[in-house]
């Protein structure tokens, strides 16, 4: 049986009011394609295009830091960055400790 994995725009902020020069998203280098490293261990892939039209669109910088998965939940909640972007399943755990926005995409798994 397949289940189908949401996969969402992690966030603290309301990204359409959001107001910061620097939009900085804490996100993961270990799901291709949609977040990799490149050759000068910089994130690329699908969420990052996607993380850099959201700061397009609002006239901000963006920012990343890459690090392992299971730290990205206790990083934001510390405030080490605005928002989150990687491939992550909306459970009940999570939702406890965060917000999420509305699916960008979705992927199947099982």
């Amino acid at each position: 049986m397949r289940k189908v994995l949401t996969v969402l725009l992690l966030s603290t902020l309301a990204i359409g009011t959001a107001s910061a020069e620097t939009l900085h998203f804490g996100t993961t280098t270990a799901n291709p394609p949609f977040v990799t490293a490149n050759g000068k261990n910089q994130p690329v892939g699908f969420d990052i295009d996607l993380a850099h039209a959201l700061c397009q669109q609002m006239q901000a910088q963006c920012q990343f830091t890459a690090q392992r998965f299971d730290t990205l939940i206790p990083a934001l909640r510390f405030k080490k960055f605005d928002a989150v972007i990687a491939g992550m399943e909306v459970i009940p755990m999570r939702e406890k400790q965060v917000a999420f926005s509305r699916p960008y995409r979705q992927a199947l798994s099982g």
